[in-house]
């Protein structure tokens, strides 16, 4: 009988503890009653899709930093591009009418030249390169994208490497496959640059005009990570997709230098504590997320290719180099060369 009455009353817990465990969590960083003189915090960010990493990293910064400062920052997250493109956030973000968003390094080129170095085509080929690149890179960085785009790094996103996502009766291999091809690239010089030193056409079509594009054929395909382009469900409009590493797709979270100015320096501490950490998590998060696109892209029945030799993608992509350095100022080519010193320095220390 005791040991009934013991089960019983073992079950009674599991029952009773399964129904407080079901019981949403009544505050978070979102439902938190406010606070006199609160500081508004609005994140801005181009997608509007719960899947997409960068999503993921905002929304981590944004809880991070109301727990760091104890709500006393009040984040307000604008997806989807409801206050405008990538290009157009950042200038707003100069001005501090928003004070984070979430661009790619691409796009953050176009008002920040010094970032083009991030986008040398092999300047890295392995995530963990990219990543040392990044932590190593952005103290030199900082002060130059501060006085060129009036903000500040205070975290970094990685979506994943891009790749060839094409229709086309055979697998892409060689550049001399690629080269009939006429493939959508974002309207970068350098991206645009590495594509013709392939022999292949680019076309610089918005990324919200490329499912059309693709189902009317204008292009045969394009490049991005997977999450991407199963996420976008390019696979109902391609067939293939070819898997390299000549740049990985990564977004610095940056904040308005202005609005950065204006904080006391414990809030200070707290954003640049939240940039770090989300970084950090970032980097847990995305290589889980992306084996889950890739089985999906499988599933969707998009055959997958290895390129199975990339010296001679490598060869002629980083002998158009010196056409690149005036892109990323007057010191390119010495940029260019800290970024090397700092991929030996990675390279040494794993000997």
């Amino acid at each position: 009988m005791k040991t009934i009455a013991k089960l019983t009353a073992l079950a009674a817990l599991i029952i009773t503890t399964g129904a407080h465990a079901a019981t949403p969590n009544p505050f978070d960083w979102q439902s938190v009653p406010r606070k006199d003189d609160q500081i508004t915090m609005r994140l801005a960010h181009s997608l509007n899709m719960e899947w997409s990493s960068q999503t993921v990293a905002l929304k981590r910064f944004a809880e991070l930093v109301a727990i760091y400062t104890d709500n006393r920052v009040r984040p307000v997250i604008f997806p989807g591009s409801q206050l405008g493109g990538e290009k157009e956030m950042l200038q707003q973000a100069r001005q501090g009418v928003i004070q984070v968003t979430i661009p790619a390094t691409n796009n953050m080129a176009q008002v920040a030249p010094s970032m083009n170095v991030l986008l040398l085509p092999y300047l890295t080929q392995s995530t963990e390169e990219s990543n040392y690149l990044l932590d190593h890179i952005t103290p030199t960085l900082q002060p130059r994208v501060i006085e060129e785009a009036g903000v500040r790094i205070v975290g970094w996103e990685n979506t994943g490497w891009r790749h060839f996502f094409y229709n086309a009766p055979e697998p892409i291999q060689t550049p001399a496959d690629l080269a009939p091809l006429k493939m959508r690239v974002p309207p970068n010089a350098i991206m645009l640059g590495t594509y013709k030193s392939w022999n292949a056409s680019p076309a610089p079509i918005a990324w919200n005009e490329l499912y059309s594009a693709l189902q009317q054929g204008v292009v045969e395909g394009g490049d991005s990570p997977v999450s991407d382009i199963i996420g976008m469900k390019f696979d109902e409009v391609i067939g293939r997709i070819s898997r390299l590493h000549y740049t990985i797709l990564t977004h610095p979270i940056v904040v308005s230098e202005r609005w950065y100015q204006s904080l006391e320096p414990d809030l200070q501490e707290a954003v640049l504590r939240a940039g770090r950490e989300t970084t950090e998590y970032v980097r847990w998060w995305q290589p889980l997320d992306e084996a889950r696109w890739w089985k999906q892209a499988e599933e969707a029945g998009v055959k997958i290719t290895e390129i199975e030799d990339e010296t001679p993608w490598l060869e002629k992509a980083r002998a158009a180099w010196p056409n690149y350095y005036h892109l990323i100022g007057a010191d390119g080519e010495e940029l260019t060369e800290k970024a090397l010193d700092i991929l030996e320095s990675y390279k040494a220390s794993k000997q």
